[in-house]
């Protein structure tokens, strides 16, 4: 069960302490004494002397250990004529005498008393879950978006203040149609807010406040077709044409005569080359370039901890580093990125740099976006439109699809269900179509030769 997160309770003290027997019982006494006085400079010294003397004889059989793993408490108790005895805070914010005949009985009363006081509204629940995910070593990122999902469908809910203790199926239910009642909320999103109540409500039953976790008997794929649908996007809008990626070539020559001082035209055309993530042209080093072995090892990318909102260099997103051919156009790119570094005096480790140092990926991610919003284009397109179209002409080409997953940076199942689609032009399609339809045609007209009538 959840009770306050103290090591002890001593008479009100927070500390650990060990029972009263023997030679030990004059110094606590002198303590309570001197504490009623006020004096507590004198009391923690002799507190601290009480501790290493009760540690030196080894006496601390007598404790009443609370709570989970992670939330402790040691209750203090004694044993004088007959009964155990403590002290638990009175409503006065004094202190009150606590006795029983029995340890546990003692005990009971103890657990009791700080159940009632350990908070019970979802609100407090939902901060000690997020809580014990931090224990669990969650990303910095992944408690933003609790933080900030809480934020988006809970904040402001009844739900807030309602004891867990009273939340059962009908109410989550209630909860779930007034929320899709008031907002379009993705599925996805829907999903992810469901895992949120369960670790809730699966943290409250590991600290003995309920017995049973509502959400299991929520048929979460009923509310799917009452969720916000997810506009599916044309081929086309999801990766470049051939024409497209030569009008983006020609704006980005444009702007490199306009400003040739700035790199960013070349972070665009290298993501078009190799299909990097937007972190990973960021993170790129001038060390990661090996043209001895003719090959670019992306091992470095651009996060943003979104609680601090600082950036880092971190690993892959996949943790991993990976091997892109260090092609003659590729080299020749990079070539040209340094010579302009170094003759503006930008020059750093990393590739993509500016008077103010390294570029963010989100400055090349706005900088595309402003590249590809125009009519020359279908719509405004990403970094991962480039990622997109060469996976997908790779594998057009012939490619195995293992080997584009190992340039790309995807595992196979994510490659071929967010990263394949169809490059083709339709004067390719209209070519085959043509070519196929012409054989009808021809035995339509007779000109077959193997007898059929």
């Amino acid at each position: 069960m959840l009770l306050p997160s103290v090591a002890a309770l001593h008479f009100g003290r927070c500390g650990i302490v060990r029972p009263t027997s023997g030679i030990g019982l004059p110094f606590l006494a002198l303590s309570v004494f001197l504490r009623l006085l006020f004096f507590r400079g004198i009391v923690f010294v002799l507190d601290f002397f009480t501790e290493l003397l009760f540690n030196h004889l080894g006496k601390g059989q007598d404790f009443c250990n609370i709570g989970s793993a992670e939330q402790k408490i040691v209750i203090f108790m004694h044993r004088i004529h007959g009964y155990y005895r403590t002290y638990l805070p009175a409503d006065d914010g004094k202190r009150k005498q606590i006795k029983k005949k029995s340890k546990s009985d003692l005990e009971k009363v103890v657990i009791d008393y700080w159940t009632k006081r350990s908070p019970t509204s979802f609100k407090e629940r939902y901060a000690v879950w997020v809580d014990r995910q931090k224990l669990k070593g969650v990303s910095d990122n992944t408690i933003y978006k609790y933080q900030t999902d809480y934020a988006r469908f809970l904040k402001g809910k009844k739900i807030e203040k309602r004891d867990v203790r009273t939340i059962d199926e009908e109410y989550l239910e209630l909860f779930f149609n007034e929320l899709l009642s008031e907002k379009e909320v993705p599925y996805r999103a829907l999903k992810a807010l469901f895992g949120y109540l369960k670790g809730v409500f699966d943290k409250s039953i590991r600290d003995g406040l309920i017995e049973s976790n509502p959400c299991l008997k929520i048929d979460l794929p009923l509310y799917k077709r009452r969720c916000e649908q997810a506009i599916v996007k044309m081929p086309e809008e999801r990766t470049f044409s051939q024409s497209e990626k030569n009008r983006l070539i020609n704006s980005l020559n444009k702007k490199r005569k306009e400003r040739p001082d700035d790199v960013l035209p070349y972070a665009v055309e290298l993501a078009l080359y190799t299909g990097m993530r937007v972190g990973e042209l960021s993170g790129l080093m001038w060390n990661d370039i090996d043209e001895v072995n003719k090959r670019i090892l992306i091992r470095h990318s651009e996060k943003l901890n979104r609680l601090t909102n600082t950036f880092y260099i971190s690993t892959p997103k996949n943790g991993k580093t990976r091997i892109f051919p260090l092609t003659i156009e590729i080299a020749e790119l990079l070539k040209k990125i340094k010579n302009v570094e170094e003759k503006y005096g930008c020059l750093t480790e990393f590739v993509f740099s500016n008077a103010d140092g390294r570029i963010h990926a989100r400055v090349i991610s706005g900088y595309m976006k402003r590249r590809t919003s125009n009519e020359r284009f279908t719509n405004p397109k990403s970094i991962h439109t480039a990622r997109r179209t060469l996976n997908s002409e790779l594998l057009a080409s012939g490619a195995p699809r293992t080997m584009c997953c190992a340039m790309i940076g995807n595992t196979e199942r994510v490659n071929e269900e967010y990263y394949t689609y169809d490059v083709s032009s339709t004067s390719e399609k209209m070519e085959i179509v043509t070519r196929i339809n012409s054989r009808v045609t021809s035995n339509v007209n007779g000109n077959r030769n193997d007898g059929s009538p």
